[in-house]
């Protein structure tokens, strides 16, 4: 094991890379798997005119080594994570104020004192543990472009509900028409800042208690926690009409693009669905919404 953690390092050196845990990772499956995705990927890269860079290999992780790590297992063990620093919290809050008692009451003694400052201590490094839970959550589970959940939450928060003993909750998928045009006629800049606004205008028209997510590239979600179809309809038809209103420009080259408009497909996630089957389902629906014309919502018969 040391000569092979050697000889990862070694390749670290030789091609001057900052030691990144991402880049370690990738580099010690290029030695260990030769045959594996991750080291056809990173000898081409080796190969190309650019080279190995910090960048090229934080970019495989992300996308070969990163999407195989259940998405599942991270989100439960985020949320136990997260029970025992409530845990810890409740304790040291609870201890915190018996010593306030106990000074009221006189007790100077030296252990109170003491008590009292571990239990501060405790405190303080609970925040911090908050802070870098928050962040690692962040990191994993938000699309960095538009900064809503992306599918890997998606997929966790599914697997959750469906583990509930009656789940029955609509899923609908969104998807910006004609948006290869943007891409084409103003570039991929403004294709991105397009993206960045229809996801802010999407979660001011959603309620508290709509899940959104950025599904594929100009794919959005929305998982409800209601199995009410008129209720849910309205919300999808009034993120449509409201995305609709929002004229786009672009202030730097004085262009007016215009408006976007969305087609929607709307279904029910039935008890027995995986998550592949529920979203092939809605994705069938939002097809038929693409293929009538677009700027529809189509819902499950």
């Amino acid at each position: 094991m040391t000569f092979l953690c050697e000889q990862v390092v070694s390749e670290i050196d030789r091609h001057d890379l900052n030691c990144d845990p991402r880049i370690f990772h990738v580099l010690h499956l290029f030695l260990t798997e030769p045959g594996s995705t991750v080291a056809r990927e990173v000898q081409r890269l080796i190969a190309s005119e650019e080279g190995l860079t910090a960048k090229a290999l934080l970019f495989v992780y992300e996308n070969f080594v990163q999407p195989n790590v259940s998405s599942e297992k991270q989100f439960e063990s985020m949320k136990r994570s997260q029970g025992h620093l409530d845990a810890i919290r409740s304790s040291a809050e609870t201890s915190a104020k018996l010593c306030k008692d106990a000074k009221r009451k006189s007790a100077k003694d030296d252990v109170i004192k003491a008590l009292s400052d571990n239990m501060a201590e405790i405190l303080s490094r609970t925040a911090k543990l908050e802070q870098e839970l928050a962040a690692s959550q962040s990191e994993i589970f938000t699309d960095s472009l538009t900064g809503i959940y992306n599918r890997r939450y998606l997929e966790a928060e599914f697997a959750t509900r469906q583990s509930r003993p009656t789940p029955k909750y609509f899923l609908a998928l969104l998807d910006i028409d004609h948006f290869k045009n943007v891409n084409d006629s103003y570039g991929h800049i403004i294709g991105d800042q397009v993206l960045k606004l229809v996801a802010t205008a999407i979660k001011s028209l959603i309620r508290s208690q709509d899940v959104l997510c950025r599904y594929g590239g100009e794919e959005f979600a929305i998982l409800f926690d209601s199995a009410d179809e008129t209720e849910c309809a309205d919300v999808v038809e009034r993120v449509r009409l409201g995305v609709t209103k929002h004229k786009l420009v672009n202030r730097k080259q004085g262009q007016t693009i215009g408006s976007v408009t969305l087609s929607a497909g709307l279904a029910l996630v039935e008890p027995d669905d995986d998550f592949d089957t529920a979203l092939e389902r809605v994705d069938r629906l939002l097809y038929k919404a693409k293929q009538a014309g677009r700027d529809r919502l189509v819902i499950q018969a």
